[in-house]
């Protein structure tokens, strides 16, 4: 029998800015790989969390806004296979928050810019969840999976 899979899970915040999505740029750790990689702003759900909580938490966290429980919507779910921690990440639409958004990871965020989902598709370091999900979401599909990060193209579903 097949072992039973120990997923992790992931929130990635869309936030819009009329036809624009908020993306960072992260060239710490994991992403200091070929000079670095725009992600949408995400994090770790922790232990005993619920995906919706750890999206808010998140946002304080990262962005220094507050969000209301009613203000944010799971949109998109992929399958992240490439990981070194298979992970399923879910991928949350604000609607409304308060605050200014801000860099409150300094260390680890480089850069955090607004664009068309045309410029992500152009954008040459991309996270192939961030990218795979954003198109998905462009077609108006909830699914994707990412089985490599070296082939985002082919694996997008």
């Amino acid at each position: 029998m097949a072992e039973r899979a120990m997923f992790k899970g992931v929130i990635n915040l869309i936030i819009k800015k009329d036809d624009k999505v908020l993306l960072f740029f992260r060239n710490d750790g994991f992403f200091n790989y070929d000079g670095g990689w725009w992600v949408l702003p995400a994090g770790h759900i922790e232990q005993g969390e619920t995906a919706r909580a750890a999206a808010i938490r998140e946002a304080k966290e990262e962005l220094d806004i507050d969000i209301a429980p009613d203000d944010i919507k799971c949109v998109h779910v992929t399958s992240n296979l490439a990981s070194r921690t298979e992970s399923f990440d879910f991928f949350f639409e604000v609607s409304k928050y308060t605050g200014t958004i801000r860099n409150c990871e300094g260390d680890k965020c480089a850069d955090m810019q607004y664009f068309t989902l045309d410029e992500v598709a152009k954008l040459k370091n991309v996270v192939s969840t961030t990218r795979i999900s954003l198109a998905g979401l462009a077609r108006g599909e909830i699914y994707s999976e990412c089985k490599s990060y070296r082939s985002a193209s082919k694996d997008t579903k």
